[in-house]
């Protein structure tokens, strides 16, 4: 007869009873080696015998219930699946974990960059805030099987919404300011087709969700100095106050001065040891850039600029922090400063490496020449083994940097408040 309720109420412990009789499912029973009863399912596949628990018997499994379901089995079963084998197979990681394991391997240096190089601290940690400022509260506690192309448009608009805008508390006296946005959205969404990426390679998921969604791409910033801006940004720094008439820190004031003159990039500068300045060939050796090691040709005017820097006793830094061996840290700060004073609008740091290719370019240097001044890869094998500065850019160093030290020393009125700010494509020199 097949299982009833009543035969599972009175079944003793340590015992199995099977399913039989006209409408019984083969291989369908119920155990109860202690307290509660549990339906099974028993089967063979491949040759190899097979047991499924299907549930405790009660809620939610009646003995109907749980008929049904070992018949679905055995239709799984006669498809040439196997259920146990799916059941004994791990769960995919959530969001959540599997974003913690490529942080890991990445911090390993495992994870390599577009240059082939393992991501950088700096890099690192703005992927570390990225996934916990906006990936894990979104899609953390989801499968990453579950994650489809639906799923990455749900958190790009999301972000881009502000949906994940916070103040969060970073130390003792910092704080990160999360605001969201399509910039933003569009930024983790690239760390997350990057972590995908690496899910593929790993076996998790077998394509990346990511690929083919669309999202906010910005025009490349083309923001640079005119002459004029140069003369009051100049003004600035030979001064040494900001516009509320506060002393600014020396070390800003040079590593600015410095970016306009060798159009390196910011952490180039801030980074810079003793050991990678060749005073003698009038070059930067940098061990460890963008783009990896790097040969930079710098003018007189640049090298006289760092003859003025005085070495610290302990410290490797040509600008050294206040604490231990390590760099100094307070240009974000003191760089909005310095170019509030100068009066000069949507400037950043980097905006003086634009400025130095454009001088260049108005000189009317090559891009090649300007890829070398501004240290981009070199494309040609034999860039591994030069170990001198080229005779032709050095050359464009000397006319740049002196250039643009003209125009920094000529001193330009300052704009009333509520004027309109200066033309950008006034006169250049």
């Amino acid at each position: 007869m097949p299982l009833t309720k009543t035969d599972i109420d009175e079944m003793p412990a340590n015992s199995t009873l099977w399913d039989s009789g006209r409408g019984s499912v083969a291989g369908f029973g119920v155990r109860r080696q202690r307290k509660h009863p549990t339906f099974c399912l028993k089967y063979s596949q491949s040759g190899k015998q097979r047991w499924l628990t299907i549930g405790r018997y009660g809620s939610p499994w009646t003995v109907d219930q749980a008929r049904n379901e070992a018949k679905r089995l055995l239709g799984l079963v006669a498809a040439g699946e196997d259920p146990a084998a799916d059941r004994d197979r791990p769960k995919p990681p959530t969001m959540g974990d599997l974003c913690d394991r490529y942080m890991e391997v990445a911090e390993a240096g495992a994870i390599l960059t577009r240059f082939s190089r393992p991501k950088k601290q700096s890099t690192l940690s703005i992927d570390r805030g990225r996934i916990d400022r906006h990936i894990k509260p979104l899609i953390g506690t989801k499968a990453v099987t579950d994650i489809d192309g639906r799923a990455v448009k749900r958190l790009i608009e999301d972000i881009t919404v502000g949906k994940t805008k916070a103040r969060i508390k970073t130390k003792a006296r910092g704080r990160a300011n999360v605001t969201g946005g399509a910039a933003t959205a569009a930024r983790v969404a690239d760390l997350l087709s990057g972590i995908m990426t690496w899910a593929v390679d790993e076996g998790f998921i077998d394509r990346n969700p990511v690929h083919k969604v669309r999202r906010f791409r910005s025009e490349a910033k083309q923001r640079f100095l005119d002459a004029t801006e140069l003369g009051r940004l100049g003004t600035v720094l030979t001064r040494g106050r900001d516009a509320q008439d506060k002393e600014i820190h020396p070390y800003a004031l040079s590593i600015i001065k410095l970016l306009c003159l060798t159009g390196c990039r910011i952490g180039e500068i801030t980074g810079l040891r003793w050991t990678e300045l060749d005073i003698s060939l009038s070059c930067l050796r940098l061990a460890d850039t963008k783009t990896g090691k790097s040969l930079r040709p710098i003018g007189g005017a640049a090298l006289a600029a760092f003859k003025g820097q005085r070495r610290v006793a302990g410290k490797s830094f040509v600008f050294p922090g206040s604490k231990g061996n390590a760099p100094y840290q307070g240009i974000g700060k003191e760089a909005r400063r310095i170019f509030e004073a100068a009066g000069v609008e949507n400037v950043t740091p980097h905006s003086l490496r634009h400025t130095f290719a454009s001088f260049a370019s108005e000189l009317g240097y090559s891009d090649g020449t300007i890829a070398g001044l501004l240290g981009h890869k070199g494309r040609g094998i034999t860039s591994r083994y030069v170990h001198l500065p080229d005779k032709a850019i050095a050359s464009a160093a000397e006319a740049v940097s002196s250039g643009i030290a003209a125009a920094l020393s000529r001193p330009r009125a300052f704009p009333a408040i509520g004027a309109a700010p200066a033309d950008q494509a006034g006169d250049k020199t």
